[in-house]
């Protein structure tokens, strides 16, 4: 008999602590991590595209969205887990409201979100220093209004409206143990109710 599935999908801002609720559901309840970005880094790996920026990966997620329909990372991410035949999976990296409408309509997912300060966010970002992220406070704004969805078409980012779709919403304006404790009371109810 193969074991029951569980989705958590993790919707929300640059730097908000996404990884960290990602992280606790991996190590604590061993869920498998696909990150829906991982098919953009693949495509940029494809097309050989040595130095890029998080504008590079934000164009190529709307372009897949444009050329193949604007749920296709979530149907490949389902794909994927489906042939590993993972139960446990955490999906990171929703960005699209179609995204979430195709994952909701699995049976036992359920999205969570995560929010913090701008100006905070911000100074994570510089401190993870990941060389696809912005390193000036203008250019950050505008791939966070970007990511959020301010002026996108459909199939661009909406990071904003996804948040509306969210079974449980977190914010992290305080510590790393503050946000744990957020994670471990909303994790419980989701794992413990499946």
């Amino acid at each position: 008999m193969s074991e029951k599935k569980v989705y958590i999908g993790v919707v929300g801002q640059i730097a908000c602590g996404k990884g960290e609720l990602v992280g606790y559901l991996q190590k604590k309840f061993d869920f498998t991590v696909f990150s829906l970005s991982s098919i953009v880094h693949e495509e940029v790996a494809k097309r050989k595209i040595a130095n890029f920026t998080r504008k590079t990966l934000q164009d190529i997620g709307d372009e897949l969205r444009k050329k193949y329909g604007r749920d296709v990372l979530a149907k490949r991410a389902i794909a994927f887990l489906n042939k590993k035949n993972i139960s446990r999976a955490v999906i990171e990296g929703i960005r699209n409201t179609a995204e979430v409408e195709y994952l909701k309509k699995l049976p036992q997912f359920t999205l969570i979100g995560v929010k913090a300060k701008r100006e905070l966010r911000f100074s994570r970002l510089l401190n993870r220093k990941k060389q696809w992220d912005p390193k000036t406070w203008d250019d950050f704004l505008v791939v966070d209004r970007r990511d959020l969805g301010v002026g996108q078409k459909r199939e661009g980012q909406q990071v904003g409206k996804c948040l509306h779709y969210c079974d449980y919403v977190l914010t992290n304006n305080k510590d790393v143990k503050d946000f744990q404790r957020k994670v471990e009371k909303s994790v419980a109810k989701v794992i413990y109710q499946t």
